[in-house]
């Protein structure tokens, strides 16, 4: 569970500096053309706020083995490269912008005959977060501009917006809010994209999420509730007609009981109950109707074998039962697991691995079984310089057809944070898809080099 510390807890500029830094990071990787294998979602509670005032309380011998020296690598104190954002009464207001130029060996993702290009992109973001001396409001206002050298019909937009609220009700218990709306485009090599498109297809993404925590003792738990919409559109086909996309609008709703017991200090059992129901009404005449329920129960433990090796293990089962008897149930055991290594004070090394089924509807399928394994390690150069290096594979098993996905990729970046009002990025990332369909094959390298300028 993700604890926020109150101003008294941690230095406000040292909290600055670790925002941005994931702020740049995020910018930097969101310049690559693909999407991340299915992400650990230990929590799973939609970017709820969940920590309560005794859970702050708690986390303060946490925070003094820190100034001892477990702390991972992007969490070490990186104040002169804090921005100082500009105060409004209770609120501090960050605005940046990321300029990204990437040179992309297979733009369009294809298994033959690749055609590569330079993307500029452009990401300007305004944080605001709150001062507020008990709750919490923050907001966050981004845009994602994609702009290709010669291939310029591929050219589009993101933008959108998030806000988060917390009301501490009283010392047990958090009251919390999130709401998300967003355009987003989907590339043509994505691998939920048609192979028919000529451009990527824009789609909306609104969600809203509410949730009551209690964590006060050795019992917390958080009850969650989701609504969330996915709204895709036509775009043109290769073929010069339109391609309609309607059939894959969704909308879900979703409904969670996560509970932890704190066997001892640096020691929980969790739980996680889940249900989802999702609606998908096509219309486009031939297209099923794929409404269904699904159900996820998990399990497992938190825990520390020392400071400076941290696990966490869920393993679980999931379902969806369509309504339709012309589709076949799924089912698929869950897990979700990370293990994280403070080798040194300068190196951090990452495990995660999933196993998930995922809702959203791709151009061909029902959803996917999602498979991952990754491990990063981050290493601290110096005080102003840090490298990483990511290795991930996946396994994509796509609900509804026959095709199976294999994936590696591997990338390595360096961060400069030269002051507190720029931080420049330098990455490569390859990636090799092998699929059983093999018009899905793909073979991608990305160079990549940017800068941040915050205020």
């Amino acid at each position: 569970m993700k604890l926020r510390p109150t101003n008294a807890d941690l230095p406000r500029p040292r909290r600055d500096a670790q925002a941005f830094a994931c702020l740049a990071t995020a910018a930097a990787f969101s310049a690559m053309p693909f999407a991340d294998a299915a992400a650990i979602d230990i929590d799973h509670n939609a970017d709820l706020i969940t920590d309560t005032i005794a859970s702050q309380e708690m986390r303060r011998d946490w925070l003094d083995s820190q100034k001892n020296g477990a702390t991972t690598v992007d969490q070490a104190d990186r104040g002169f490269a804090a921005p100082d954002g500009f105060q409004m009464g209770n609120f501090i207001i960050y605005p940046s912008v990321t300029e990204t130029i990437a040179y992309d060996t297979n733009i369009y993702g294809t298994a033959t005959d690749p055609v590569a290009d330079w993307r500029f992109i452009t990401t300007p973001t305004l944080s605001i977060q709150s001062q507020l001396p008990r709750h919490q409001l923050d907001v966050s206002i981004f845009g994602r501009f994609m702009n290709f050298a010669d291939n310029t019909d591929q050219d589009y937009a993101n933008f959108g917006g998030t806000a988060r609220g917390a009301l501490h009700i009283d010392h047990a218990h958090t009251l919390a809010v999130t709401a998300i709306a967003k355009r987003e485009h989907e590339e043509r090599g994505e691998i939920t994209a048609s192979q028919s498109a000529a451009e990527p297809v824009p789609f909306d993404q609104f969600r809203a999420s509410i949730g009551l925590t209690r964590d006060a003792g050795r019992i917390y738990g958080t009850l969650a509730a989701t609504a969330e919409k996915l709204d895709y559109h036509s775009v043109k086909a290769l073929d010069g007609t339109t391609l309609n996309q309607d059939y894959r609008d969704q909308d879900i709703y979703a409904a969670q009981l996560r509970a932890g017991y704190r066997i001892s200090p640096g020691f929980d059992f969790i739980t996680k109950l889940r249900g989802i129901r999702q609606f998908n009404e096509p219309e486009s005449p031939g297209q099923p109707n794929r409404d269904s329920t699904g159900y996820e129960i998990s399990a497992g433990l938190a825990f520390e074998t020392d400071p400076l090796l941290r696990w966490r293990i869920l393993g679980g089962y999931g379902v969806r039962n369509y309504d339709s008897s012309d589709l076949q149930n799924v089912s698929s055991s869950l897990v979700e697991a990370q293990v994280q290594w403070l080798a040194t004070s300068r190196l951090t090394v990452t495990g995660n691995a999933s196993r998930a089924i995922a809702d959203e509807f791709g151009a061909d399928d029902n959803g996917r079984i999602e498979t991952s394994a990754n491990v990063t390690a981050e290493y601290e150069l110096w005080h102003d310089l840090v490298g990483s290096v990511e290795l991930g594979v996946a396994d994509v098993d796509f609900i509804g057809t026959d095709r199976e996905d294999q994936i590696l990729k591997a990338g390595a970046s360096l961060q400069y944070f030269y002051t507190k009002n720029w931080l420049f990025n330098l990455g490569y990332t390859f990636e090799t898809r092998n699929s059983n369909e093999s018009t899905y094959d793909l073979d991608r390298s990305v160079v990549r080099v940017g800068g941040t300028l915050k205020f």
